[in-house]
């Protein structure tokens, strides 16, 4: 992926710092990276350095470089790889750029940690429309990393980063409306996040907001319980956690402790499992006191639609959107 000049106007309307150059920043304050006012945004500074001559198509050497370079880096732990990569991100190739501000950011054991350095690299990169450098920007405003805690700020590069559809930005878009109680703006959000099959939190949280705070015709009440369904077995245990619920209550689906069990006994046996779901588990059959029948049989449908464990590598993929984390490419974290 390389640079374009998409939304350049509008981001730099919402990042008013960035180096020099790549490096050194020394210089560079944390009140540096505070919005300013606009119409002096408008005005280019001196100091901010054109855009970089940048790669425009097909597989380019400095692509197949940073390939190579980035696996010893993330996979090999190699610190001396690490002054090959700023030569490449002082040439302007867009995924050094994102990496180099990553390793500042969360890479201790590579590099002393500096977020203030993390925040203009990606400012860099944000100006020329990366959606990842935008993403990353967010999470040091939305914590207060690196730069003062901005949410506004936070949220209008959330929206932008969305807009180029990478989902992550957008399902934490939805978040920043459900922790203002938006309950409407936050599902309309996670609908458009919905397709991405690394983030089952969006079917999640649009299903849960969608069965409570809005009313459901029968097939709208369908296709959101398919969607819990789908993030179930993908392995976000709260849309296991939330189908033993409806189960349980007989709420949009038929009541049924057999399936309590069943999504019950997948929630405590899921390589995800931890304490918390292990009570919430404990609590429901206190609370709810299926028969030994019950629990044999949903033990049993358990059992069998599990046979050999053959989803355990689906569910062990799972990763939780970690609001604090930045990332190296739209999809998450190289793990």
């Amino acid at each position: 992926m390389f640079f374009n000049r998409k939304n350049v106007s509008k981001i730099l309307l919402l990042v008013s710092a960035t180096a020099p150059l790549i490096l050194p920043i020394q210089s560079v304050q944390a009140s540096d990276l505070t919005l300013t006012d606009v119409g002096n945004l408008m005005q280019r500074p001196k100091w901010l350095p054109e855009l970089p001559k940048i790669e425009t198509s097909g597989f380019a050497p400095d692509t197949a470089i940073y390939l190579a370079l980035r696996k010893r880096i993330l996979v090999q732990r190699d610190k001396t790889a690490i002054p090959e990569l700023h030569k490449l991100a002082q040439r302007g190739h867009a995924k050094s750029i994102i990496l180099m501000g990553y390793l500042y950011d969360q890479e201790p054991k590579l590099i002393a940690t500096n977020s203030k350095y993390a925040a203009q690299y990606w400012a860099i990169a944000a100006k020329a429309g990366d959606s990842v450098a935008m993403y990353n920007l967010g999470i040091l405003y939305l914590n207060g990393r690196g730069v003062p805690r901005n949410l506004q700020t936070a949220q209008q590069l959330f929206a932008l980063a969305s807009e180029q559809d990478m989902y992550r930005a957008t399902f934490v878009l939805g978040q920043m409306y459900e922790a203002r109680k938006d309950w409407i703006q936050a599902i309309n959000v996670y609908s458009r996040c919905i397709a991405a099959q690394y983030i089952p939190q969006c079917k999640t949280r649009y299903g849960i907001l969608s069965i409570t705070k809005t009313k459901l015709n029968p097939a709208d009440a369908k296709t959101v319980v398919d969607q819990l369904v789908e993030a179930s077995s993908s392995g976000d245990l709260e849309a296991t956690y939330t189908l033993a619920r409806l189960s349980a209550e007989g709420i949009v689906i038929n009541r049924s402790r057999v399936a309590m069990v069943y999504y019950l006994e997948m929630m405590v046996k899921s390589p995800n499992t931890n304490s918390h779901y292990r009570k919430l588990a404990a609590d429901m059959y206190n609370v709810y006191r299926p028969t030994e029948q019950e629990i044999t049989e949903g033990k049993n449908n358990y059992r069998v639609a599990n046979a050999g464990g053959i989803s355990d590598a689906k569910l062990g993929s799972f990763r939780v959107v970690d609001l604090r984390k930045t990332v190296v490419e739209a999809g998450g974290n190289l793990e």
